[in-house]
């Protein structure tokens, strides 16, 4: 499975590269665990009100095809902050 991660926004609109995973080079445990939450990715939620808001769009490609989604600061959903804590996680192992 590949996951790709892009974060932007926040205090003056920085813009990070893109975050991109294969579960395939990952450690078994921690591969089934991102595979699980990437596969029940739930739908993006609207933008939140504020300025400065950080804006995260994952994208998943598995077998059953590609789908993506979009969160905003501060409406992240709790599984899919444990989704980009575990994939910068893995990023940071693979450096």
């Amino acid at each position: 499975m590949r996951i790709e991660v892009r974060q932007q926004g926040g205090f003056a609109g920085l813009r990070r590269p893109p975050m991109v995973i294969e579960t395939e080079d990952l450690e078994p445990g921690l591969a089934r665990e991102l595979e699980s939450l990437a596969a029940a990715l739930p739908a993006g939620g609207p933008p939140g009100r504020g300025a400065d808001l950080v804006r995260y769009d994952v994208l998943v490609d598995d077998p059953s095809g590609r789908r993506s989604a979009t969160f905003f600061e501060p409406g992240v959903p709790g599984e899919v902050r444990e989704l980009l804590r575990l994939a910068r996680s893995a990023g940071r192992r693979k450096s």
